[in-house]
Parts: structure tokens; sequence; C-alpha cells
């Protein structure tokens, strides 16, 4: 069975998934780019379902209320999650992932991927007053699904490895 295109959906949203990851890891820079790849990868992320669904019409949907069955309950409301995410993102202006400041104490310097550094030196003590420990700060993303606040791109992750396993799983039952 041919799904190239689907392969290549699932390209796609992993190249956009590891951009996420590069742009989490910088403090300084841009922000605004974590949200074009968070939203391109949902996009990509729900092509996958969607070109299954239309490609494979009289055997996809069968097929997939089946593989649900197999997946743990926390999975299915994953990829629930997710697919609402995605839906939000297109048609209300946002996924709902929130942002929070995570601080990062620098010892001397400190240097990410971004290619900014910063260098730290200390005031002269002063007899009686604690010193500060320097930090930047920068942005940490999470959605919250199940009560639970975990981190967009963790969560990405595991939709992405459920989409893999999904289109392996669709393949082997279908060749």
């Amino acid at each position: 069975m041919d799904l190239e295109r689907v392969d290549k959906k699932l390209r796609e949203a992993r190249f956009f998934f590891d951009k996420m990851i590069d742009l989490e890891r910088n403090a300084f820079g841009d922000k605004e780019p974590f949200d074009f790849y968070l939203s391109a990868f949902l996009n990509a992320a729900m092509t996958v379902h969607w070109r299954l669904m239309h490609q494979h019409k009289a055997t996809y949907k069968p097929w997939r209320k089946k593989w649900n069955k197999t997946l743990k309950p926390e999975e299915n409301r994953l990829i629930e999650y997710m697919v609402d995410s995605r839906n939000l993102e297109v048609h209300e202006g946002g996924s709902g992932r929130s942002v929070k400041d995570e601080k990062i104490n620098i010892a001397g310097a400190y240097s990410d991927p971004s290619g900014s550094t910063v260098t730290v030196s200390s005031p002269p003590l002063v007899l009686g007053v604690e010193p500060q420990q320097p930090f930047v700060v920068k942005p940490a993303y999470y959605f919250t699904f199940d009560g639970v606040e975990r981190k967009a791109t963790e969560a990405c992750g595991e939709y992405l490895l459920l989409l893999q396993r999904m289109v392996e799983k669709f393949k082997a039952d279908h060749p």
C-alpha cells in the first residue's frame, strides 16, 4: 500500500517538532517562532489522520475504531486533546498552550543555542548582605490536559510517536 504522502506528513510533523525542541532551549531571541512551529506541527499531524481517512475511505475508519480500542485511555485522550488543540489553533486563534517563566541560575556565564551569552561578575561582598544568585529567564511552554500541566514538547513528542505507531500498524494490517 502506497502511503508516501502520509509518511511525508509524518516527516513534516517531525521537522516542526524538532524546531520546537531547538527553540525551547533558547532564553534569548524571538519567542514567536515557537508558536509558528507548534501550529505547523499540529496541522501536519492532523493531515496524517485526514490523508488516511480520505485516501483509504473503505478501510481506514473501521480499522481506526479497532486501533483506538488497543490504546491506553490516556493515549486516546492525548490524541483527542491534540486534535482539539489543532482545531483551536486554526479556528479560534490559539492552541491553548500556556507560557511560564523558567529560571536558569548562572555561574560565571550562560550561553544557549541562539548564540547569545551572558557573563556575570559579582559585586564586592558586603558584610551581612546575602549575595543574590544571578539568573536568566526563558519561556517554557505547556499544555494542560487531564488536569495535569505538561511541557508542550513532551506532549507533542508522545503524540508524534502515537501517529508513527498508528501509520506503521495501518501499513502492517494493509500490505
